[in-house]
């Protein structure tokens, strides 16, 4: 069966929401709705400074989701690592797991919002050579096993985390991409990635070699299977009405849409003509994710609380997703040459 999640950006807005603490419940209790109609995994976004998204610390979110659930998957999407020391954050990931007893997923990436590098005093001029550094640190740190580190942006002494993953279990990174290049090199470097259709490519089927260019270096990496790529999609699933006349979504997505910073401001007319949106019926929602999996994905992650979505409108899309779309849904078949 595809793997199907939960993607949470957690986007706060002050003409609805009533404040952060009931705000962060609703997060919890939307996991919790998740894993008990047998979603794979929920993931949190990380982000800074403005209530683009309201979660500063990840891992801290997804503790107290692991406090309340039992068998789904956690992961952050993604935890920025140039905004972190790699030590503390190996820490915090390892102790992640630990509570969860292994369910951490740990997706991670470079960072994009300018305002973000602003708040931290930083540039995003070498972001890039920063985050391939702390991820080697973060990694090293994780298998719970003496380490030291000399670098051009940390040193570590020798040193051993007292707290490694669960079991001493190995976490593969998925990393967040935005472009073909780099797609090729972290496929070539054996992590999964994670995408987000809608801020990446012009319509769904552009991303088809962005998928490619990352198997090929999977391929070329010599690891056996195809490896794991995500793709986020905002999805909104409902009885009453199809695509062009699902006012609900239509709302809620000009509404996210419109508050999103630096990305690409399609209304919901050119987020369906560019189908990187799922919205309709079941019948709809199956026959838009399903072409999205057709690009080369094997994991979906969707957004279904974007934009103040009402509270009954999220469990009806989970509950619809759940029942009468994921089992019709047809896994990605890489064609061997």
């Amino acid at each position: 069966m595809v793997k199907v999640s939960l993607f949470t950006v957690c986007d706060y807005y002050d003409d609805v929401h009533t404040d952060p603490a009931s705000f962060y419940e609703e997060q919890i209790e939307l996991a919790k709705w998740a894993e008990e109609l047998n979603y794979d995994a929920f993931f949190v976004a990380e982000h800074h400074f403005h209530p683009y998204g309201l979660v500063p610390d990840a891992a801290l979110m997804l503790t107290a989701v692991a406090r309340e659930t039992e068998r789904i998957n956690l992961g952050p999407a993604i935890c920025t690592l140039p905004f972190h020391n790699p030590v503390r954050a190996a820490e915090q990931y390892a102790m992640l797991d630990q509570l969860s007893k292994g369910r951490l997923v740990l997706g991670v990436g470079s960072g994009y919002l300018a305002h973000e590098f602003e708040g931290f005093n930083m540039t995003p001029a070498n972001k890039r050579q920063i985050f391939d550094e702390a991820l080697e640190v973060m990694e090293k740190g994780m298998t719970g096993k003496k380490f030291k580190h000399s670098g051009d942006y940390f040193t570590v002494p020798k040193t051993k985390l007292n707290v490694s993953t669960y079991g001493g279990r190995e976490v593969t990174p998925k990393i967040a991409i935005l472009t073909e290049l780099a797609a090729y090199h972290v496929g070539r470097r054996g992590y999964g990635i994670m995408t987000v259709p809608y801020a990446t490519v012009d319509t769904i089927d552009d991303a088809v070699p962005m998928f490619e260019n990352y198997r090929k270096g999977w391929a070329e990496n010599g690891k056996p299977g195809e490896g794991e790529v995500f793709a986020a999609v905002h999805t909104h699933c409902t009885t009453d009405a199809g695509p062009a006349d699902n006012k609900v979504n239509r709302d809620h997505l000009e509404k996210y849409v419109y508050s999103r910073l630096y990305a690409k401001h399609s209304d919901y007319d050119e987020c369906l003509t560019r189908r990187v949106i799922a919205t309709g019926r079941p019948s709809d929602v199956t026959e838009q994710l399903q072409r999205v999996i057709d690009t080369g994905v094997n994991h979906l992650k969707l957004i279904v609380n974007y934009g103040a979505m009402p509270r009954d409108e999220v469990r009806g899309t989970l509950e619809l997703v759940a029942n009468e779309v994921r089992p019709n849904l047809v896994e990605f078949e890489h064609a061997v040459a």
